[in-house]
């Protein structure tokens, strides 16, 4: 019973401890050229279950992963909030599942993620900013500013980045836990989070799972 309080006790500590984690990781990044760098680059983007955002750092380390469900609540029903809860993150949970098995690895995706870097990173902090990479067409976007330095810095950050995310991507799903209920008229929205500390957290929780069985 012990082991369970405390294994509850980690889970509920890891939201916050994202918070610093963050802002720790944000704060300790360095760009290209060394100079320190507070920001964090944002990525989005559309599942068939919901909108996915990846935050990520300088360095190529992902910080944080939310994705949101939304589900309409049954009028008739005396727990429909509860059942708009539930299937709005069922939801949440696919957008992040499917992210990560198939969506991960793409080319669209590691293009995003390249454009993403660049404005964050490469547009102000470098002497010879990117190319403007705006283009609606990510993958034209890409290939218009391949030729350059830093564009192909930012293809091989997010090629690096969606790597550790497929090999994380088990304990990832295991971290997710719901950050923001909301609900808006007949409508419910779940936010499901996935943090670095969520993620050791998780894992902490598991050992000790395993060690009150043994």
């Amino acid at each position: 019973m012990k082991t369970l309080i405390a294994a509850m006790c980690v889970l509920a500590l890891a939201g916050c401890a994202s918070t610093d984690g963050k802002q720790q990781d944000a704060a300790t990044s360095s760009d290209k050229s060394g100079v320190e760098s507070r920001r964090l680059a944002e990525a989005a983007f559309e599942e068939a279950g919901g909108t996915l955002n990846l935050v990520f750092n300088a360095q190529g380390n992902w910080v944080k992963i939310t994705a949101k469900g939304t589900a309409a609540m049954a009028d008739d029903t005396p727990a429909r909030r509860e059942t708009g809860l539930m299937i709005a993150t069922m939801r949440a949970k696919q957008t992040v599942a499917e992210f990560l098995s198939s969506e991960v690895g793409s080319s669209k995706t590691m293009t995003r993620i390249a454009k993403s870097y660049s404005r964050t990173y490469q547009s102000t902090d470098s002497k010879n900013p990117v190319e403007s990479m705006e283009n609606d067409d990510d993958d034209a976007a890409m290939s218009e500013t391949g030729g350059s330095e830093a564009s192909r810095h930012a293809q091989r950050l997010a090629s690096t980045l969606t790597e550790r995310i497929r090999d994380n991507s088990s304990a990832i799903l295991k971290g997710v836990y719901v950050s923001q209920r909301t609900f808006d008229g007949e409508r419910v929205t779940v936010e499901l989070t996935a943090s670095r500390e969520s993620v050791a957290a998780a894992r902490q929780v598991s050992r000790m799972m395993r060690g009150a069985m043994q």
